[in-house]
């Protein structure tokens, strides 16, 4: 009684040609998805040591020609810090275009990691950053006025797109996160810590001293810096499983900025940063944890420059490196580890006594980081040929005095 009910079931044959044909199609499209995926991965850990290895020996080859300049010709010192200083960012700013490029790619297609509802207005707020940072730019050749007026426009765009990413992270941590996170989390912790770190930051803009510098000039100067960060980024010696890792220095051009040009301006570079990274190591299980692991603590990094301008270490460039990026490194170790107790308990392996043990033992990274951060810069600043260019790369406007101005350069040596 019931054939006709199997009769009705039997596809014919064009249906099960049909049928096969689709599932070749899907295997096929699933194998070559995962070749290219498996492509780019391999090809942004191989480009990272290439980056490595190619910043060591440009090191080594830049620092050996300056030596014998130095015996030599030291008449020509000057000119070849500045071919030295364009081919640096030239090559630091396609590196950060192609090695970004990739990245997009990985992250936008990374099934369980970083979904679209994150990334996306993450890159809107950067993509705002940078455009925002070029209207400035031009608006400076006109008057002051265009300038406020393409400020107040690219902050209204910031703004939208900080809220954005805030509500989808929230979103995405109820949809993904907060069966496995929410029992060991501390939200009045997460609360807590950023309210503290925003305080910190906002102490850091108001303490640091406004600069009459050329705004153009800190502009570009600023969009090398973060290129040439992100760039030393991808040279990684150690990469951490949820996020962080030990590179060649690249919080250094951060920190030389913010010497250069004052904290007020480099908190705006930091922070930018900050999102950057957030689209590069990407690790966000919520709102208040992306805030802590990205925009503070790369914000803080601000604090470096604070000793170029309001402490007698001003008169000394180098011990005003030291002391700041110490400082700085050390704010942002506090950032991470507020994140990793408050936030990632359910992570913390069981051999620990505690979530906060475990996040001062994950995070010490950054101290790694801080030694080789401040070995390169102490070569740098004890060069009194680097310092003298720092202060003419930001000679301020006419007629206006700048404490930053090596008039006690002797101080140095």
């Amino acid at each position: 009684m019931f054939n006709f009910l199997l009769a009705a079931e039997e596809p014919t044959p064009d249906e099960i040609i049909a049928g096969a044909g689709q599932a070749v199609q899907d295997a096929v499209d699933t194998k070559i998805a995962e070749a290219i995926d498996s492509l780019f991965k391999g090809l942004t850990s191989d480009l990272g040591f290439a980056i490595l290895y190619t910043v060591v020996a440009l090191a080594v080859l830049g620092l050996a020609v300056a030596l014998l300049l130095y015996r030599f010709r030291r008449d020509r010192l000057k000119d070849y810090a500045k071919v030295c200083f364009g081919v640096i960012a030239g090559l630091a700013i396609m590196a950060t275009v192609f090695m970004a490029a990739i990245e997009f790619y990985q992250i936008n297609n990374y099934e369980g990691g970083a979904p679209d509802a994150t990334f996306k207005p993450i890159l809107a707020f950067v993509c705002v950053a940078i455009g925002g940072g070029c209207l400035m730019g031009i608006a400076s050749f006109f008057n002051k006025f265009a300038v406020k007026v393409s400020a107040v426009i690219t902050g209204a765009g910031l703004l939208g797109a900080f809220i954005a990413a805030m509500v989808l992270m929230s979103q995405n941590y109820n949809e993904n996160y907060s069966d496995r996170y929410a029992p060991d989390m501390s939200e009045v912790g997460l609360i807590v810590s950023v309210v503290i770190g925003i305080l910190i930051l906002i102490a850091i803009f108001v303490l640091g001293k406004k600069r009459e510098v050329n705004n153009t000039r800190a502009i570009v100067y600023g969009a090398i810096a973060i290129a040439m960060s992100f760039a030393l980024s991808y040279a990684r010696f150690i990469h951490l499983p949820q996020g962080g890792s030990v590179t060649f220095a690249s919080l250094l051009p951060l920190m030389i900025y913010c010497c250069m040009f004052g904290t007020r301006r480099g908190v705006v570079v930091c922070l930018i940063y900050g999102f950057l990274q957030a689209l590069q190591d990407t690790y966000i299980i919520h709102p208040l944890q992306f805030l802590l692991d990205y925009p503070l603590a790369f914000g803080v990094i601000s604090a470096s420059g604070i000793f170029f301008e309001r402490t007698p270490l001003r008169k000394n460039k180098l011990a005003a490196f030291i002391v700041g990026a110490i400082v700085a490194v050390v704010l942002r170790y506090v950032c991470h580890i507020c994140s990793g107790t408050f936030a990632f308990g359910a992570d913390a392996p069981a051999t620990y006594s505690s979530f906060f043990a475990y996040s001062v033992a994950y995070n010490s990274f950054t101290i790694v980081d801080l030694a080789i951060d401040l070995a390169a810069g102490i070569l740098l600043f004890a060069s009194r040929a680097f310092r003298r260019q720092m202060d003419l790369a930001v000679q301020p406007a006419a007629g206006v005095e700048d404490d930053y101005s090596d008039e006690n350069e002797e101080n140095n040596d």
